[in-house]
């Protein structure tokens, strides 16, 4: 068997449960292929034309209107995540003046929730006009460190202990800070009219990925070690740290569940998100 998995972004800790299951599978004869995406959406598109089975994505975008007819295969990580700010830039937000926030991705519903994050931070409505997003690739830190404001969707275990090791002064507002359900984690979606072949395939995956995550969890140094062997990077601090806080945030078993994500789809469906209907939403966890 064969499987093609789309990234949300470049590879990174998140995805150990992913790399683990790959070296599991291909022991059993079955191939995953994780593909790195250029763009945010890339995975969704890809599915759309059949390039590839499953998308690994934040169950924010699982939950957009679009044409294709999803379905979630669950999560095996959960994090913090919202809008990482610089310090000064905090300062520049609190007086009502303009601030640069970098994000993967920028359209309505991403945007507003970004806007809906600080407001809620704030507890004021913004100025109109204050926040500017732009779509300036996936390198958070980076973007901050080169003079953005902020980043959005950025998660705690990744670039807040990235901002940290590095030095940088900022605070990580969370949706929890501003009120506002937690969508920070990586969801398996797949399409609802999935050929019998690839839901086995999914399901040998989700086998895999039951087995390989309490394994993980349990050897810090041996998923230390699986880091750097698959992803082929550098020992550093950063990705040290970066290692020990994502394995504390690992779920298992990998199960969908509509209850873990309703207040979500909620919040979108109340505050002017394009969002799928009650009974498309429901369907997706069935």
């Amino acid at each position: 068997m064969w499987l093609r998995l789309a990234l949300e972004w470049y590879l990174n800790p998140d995805h150990l449960p992913l790399l683990a299951a790959r070296e599991a599978l291909a022991k059993q004869g079955m191939a995953l292929d994780l593909i790195v995406p250029d763009d945010h959406y890339d995975g969704f598109e890809a599915l759309a034309k059949n390039d590839v089975e499953l998308v690994c994505n934040e169950p924010l975008h699982l939950v957009e209107t679009r044409d294709l007819a999803l379905k979630a295969h669950g999560s095996f990580f959960i994090t913090e995540g919202g809008v990482l700010m610089a310090d000064a830039s905090l300062a520049r937000l609190k007086a009502g003046l303009p601030v640069r926030i970098a994000s993967p991705v920028s359209n309505p519903t991403t945007d507003g929730l970004a806007h809906d994050i600080l407001a809620g931070w704030l507890g004021r409505p913004l100025n109109t006009g204050q926040l500017k997003i732009e779509a300036a690739g996936f390198n958070h830190v980076d973007n901050i460190a080169a003079g953005y404001d902020g980043a959005w969707l950025a998660f705690a275990n990744v670039e807040g202990v990235d901002a940290r090791i590095r030095g940088l002064t900022c605070q990580m507002i969370t949706t929890a800070a501003a009120g506002i359900p937690n969508f920070s984690a990586l969801e398996l979606i797949g399409r609802a009219d999935a050929a019998p072949e690839t839901q086995a395939a999914i399901a040998a995956l989700i086998t895999a990925l039951d087995a390989a995550i309490p394994t993980l969890i349990a050897d810090p140094e041996a998923a230390r070690a699986l880091w750097y062997r698959a992803s082929e990077t550098p020992i550093t601090e950063v990705s040290d740290a970066i290692i020990e806080d994502t394995l504390s945030r690992l779920i298992a078993p990998v199960r969908p569940s509509a209850d873990r994500w309703r207040p979500m789809w909620q919040y979108l469906a109340t505050h002017g998100g394009d969002v799928v209907s009650a009974g498309r939403y429901e369907t997706m966890f069935s």
